[in-house]
């Protein structure tokens, strides 16, 4: 998984990135302390009137259906609980931060919709499977793709990309995630809470909510609450998605392998979720669209949940597994499970053009082994596909999780660095060089070593080059260290009228 300090560099001094509300800060403080005061919580929400009745207004509606009207914050916290008062109050707050941010590219309303709908969702399921963590699975399905919303302001351009290379392919958003920036929204989210001071057990599910299997080290609270997470994505699709699966029978399957099948009927549950998405999305100045299209899904998702059999969704998930290997195939080297040629081709012009966009250089480095054809010669090919399977995992651990990496054809390699000066790539690539060059390449009996050389070559934002003449100058600068010995560095400066040789 890609480290925060990673995320740090790409969004942590970003003006877009989103941020909780003042009052969401101070509920958030009050509430971590040891013994939390009440008084001091009904303070909080009293200084923001207009919070507070939306508050009050909900929890005196059907959803909640209590006895007599709730007429202040502190008879709400003494009839429902603190978890439920302050859990409404961030969805409030939240909501109505972003609810006006004007952009042409992201449909806030249909996301605060998949947002409210996995709230409701993961709510109704936590009341079955976990009822003390019902209210806590509303805010964390809430948030669960705040991510995704990140993107879309840090990175619009790249945001764009991947909305496109989804409707492209018709593969699941986090893929194409991955495949363009190198992780995804899930990532993103768990960075984004962390950064809110939220604890961790509302972070870790965010993180995995398409995939709960990662979390299965992990404690039993937060695996539980990422599979409800993940039952509750699977409803929000079935409403509001574009997607073709039989998304009951998906979650009856995995409601069974989760061992909620007991306590869980997912026709019911889906029922519910459409009565209180009716009932909830007025609240957040959210409409509905036509009732009886909703009803028409699930009418249709029943009838589908009847004919579906168990090994018909077990070859679905199966076929989706071999879809998303394809893919991965089409655009990764099949030995070194790096990027291949034509993918770092496309990559590298799309960081060409987010360079120039935010006027930062950008470093292409290629490497080749050195006298490689020795290697296969002496010890074999088999061998070699190990030197070269070696190289690969020494590039990835060298490098920062954000640059590029592909093998290049045969035995040459290339990487693009994002936002790095020549002198800093010279170090990197030293670095690589000298260590590689005391990696033992174990295969069979035999242990044989190899040595690198690099050539490297920086655009800067008001550089007039092409991808390949970019490549084109690395290659040059490669030339010259195969030139001077091989075992060393060499840069080529664009701005400047020649080759700058160091070592």
């Amino acid at each position: 998984m890609i480290d925060n300090s990673v995320l740090d560099h790409i969004l942590g001094h970003n003006d877009k990135l989103p941020t909780l509300p003042g009052i969401a800060l101070k509920i958030l403080e009050a509430v971590q302390k040891e013994r939390p005061d009440l008084k001091e919580i009904g303070e909080i929400l009293a200084t923001d009137p207009p919070l507070s009745a939306e508050v009050l207004r909900l929890i005196n509606s059907s959803l909640y259906a209590l006895p007599r009207k709730v007429t202040s914050v502190f008879h709400a916290v003494n009839m429902l609980g603190l978890n439920t008062v302050k859990n409404l109050a961030l969805s409030f707050a939240l909501i109505k931060q972003t609810r006006s941010t004007e952009d042409e590219q992201f449909d806030y309303p249909l996301f605060w919709k998949s947002s409210l709908t996995a709230a409701v969702s993961a709510r109704l399921i936590a009341q079955e499977v976990a009822p003390k963590v019902s209210e806590d699975a509303f805010f964390i399905g809430l948030l669960h793709d705040m991510g995704m919303l990140t993107l879309a302001r840090c990175m619009p351009d790249q945001y764009s990309l991947i909305v496109g290379e989804t409707a492209r392919d018709a593969c699941p958003r986090q893929d194409a995630e991955s495949q363009i920036l190198g992780f995804d929204h899930m990532v993103v989210g768990q960075y984004l809470l962390g950064s809110w001071g939220l604890p961790p057990h509302f972070c870790l599910p965010v993180s995995c909510h398409h995939d709960p299997q990662k979390l299965e080290t992990a404690d039993a609270e937060a695996l539980k609450m990422s599979r409800i997470l993940h039952l509750a994505t699977l409803y929000m699709e079935l409403f509001l998605g574009d997607q073709q699966n039989p998304n009951l029978g998906l979650i009856d399957h995995f409601a069974g392998q989760y061992g909620f099948k007991a306590r869980l009927d997912v026709d019911d549950v889906g029922t519910r979720i459409l009565d209180q998405t009716r009932q909830i999305f007025p609240f957040f100045e959210l409409t509905l669209k036509n009732e009886a299209d909703y009803l028409e899904i699930v009418d249709r998702a029943r009838a589908e949940l009847i004919h579906v059999s168990s090994n018909f969704i077990d070859q679905l998930l199966e076929q989706q597994q071999q879809i998303q290997q394809l893919r991965r195939q089409a655009t990764h080297d099949g030995l070194t499970q790096l990027m291949n040629y034509q993918f770092f081709h496309e990559t590298l012009g799309r960081e060409m053009a987010r360079a120039k966009r935010s006027q930062m250089p950008l470093t292409v480095i290629m490497a080749d082994i050195d006298r490689f054809k020795g290697v296969n010669d002496t010890h074999g090919h088999l061998a070699g596909d190990q030197a070269l399977k070696t190289v690969a995992e020494h590039l990835k651990t060298s490098l920062r999780e954000t640059d590029c990496i592909a093998r290049y054809g045969g035995e040459e390699f290339a990487m693009i660095l994002f936002n790095t000066q020549p002198e800093d790539a010279l170090m990197v690539a030293d670095r690589v060089r000298e260590t590689l060059s005391d990696v033992p390449i174990q295969f069979g009996n035999q242990t044989f070593q190899i040595t690198m050389s690099l050539g490297i070559a920086t655009m800067y934002p008001d550089d007039a080059l092409s991808r390949e003449e970019l490549i084109d100058l690395a290659d040059k600068a490669l030339y010259r260290a195969k030139s001077a010995g091989r075992n060393c560095c060499r840069i080529f400066h664009s701005a400047a009228t020649g080759i700058a040789m160091a070592s």
